[in-house]
C-alpha cells in the first residue's frame, strides 16, 4: 500500500509541476487551477468506483496520485501571490477554485456511479 501511495505520488507531483502554468487573461485563477479541478474529478470518480476496486488503487489514485497533482500548499502559496499583486480579487479566485473543483467531483462522482457504480452492469 505505501508503494502504491509512493508511485502514485510521484506520478502526480510531476504532472503537477509540467502542466501547472497561468491562464493567459486571467490573473485571478491560480497557475494550478486546472491541475486541481482534474484532480477533483478524479477524486470524485474514484469515490464512485471505490467498492468495485482493490485498496491499492484507491491508494495509488486518491492518496498519492490525485495528492501529489493537487497539493494544498501550491494552492495557498498562489493565492497568498495573487492577494500580493491583485488585493481582493484573492476571494474570487478561492471561491472559484472550490466551487468549481467541487463542481468537478460531483460530475466526476456522477459520471463513475453510471458507468463504474455498484449497480452498473458489470
Amino acid at each position: 500500500m505505501y508503494l502504491a501511495v509512493f508511485v502514485g505520488g510521484a506520478a502526480g507531483s510531476l504532472l503537477r509541476e509540467a502542466f501547472s502554468f497561468p491562464i493567459p487573461g486571467l490573473a485571478v485563477l491560480t497557475s494550478t487551477f486546472g491541475i486541481n479541478v482534474v484532480a477533483c474529478f478524479i477524486l470524485g470518480w474514484l469515490y464512485a468506483i471505490r467498492h468495485r476496486v482493490h485498496a491499492h488503487v484507491l491508494h495509488f489514485g486518491a492518496v498519492g496520485f490525485c495528492g501529489g497533482l493537487s497539493t494544498f500548499s501550491s494552492f495557498v502559496a498562489e493565492l497568498e501571490r495573487i492577494a500580493t499583486s491583485a488585493g481582493w480579487i484573492v476571494a474570487v479566485a478561492l471561491l472559484a477554485e472550490i466551487a468549481v473543483g467541487l463542481g468537478a467531483a460531483i460530475i466526476g462522482e456522477a459520471i463513475g456511479r453510471r458507468y463504474h457504480g455498484r449497480n452498473a452492469p458489470p
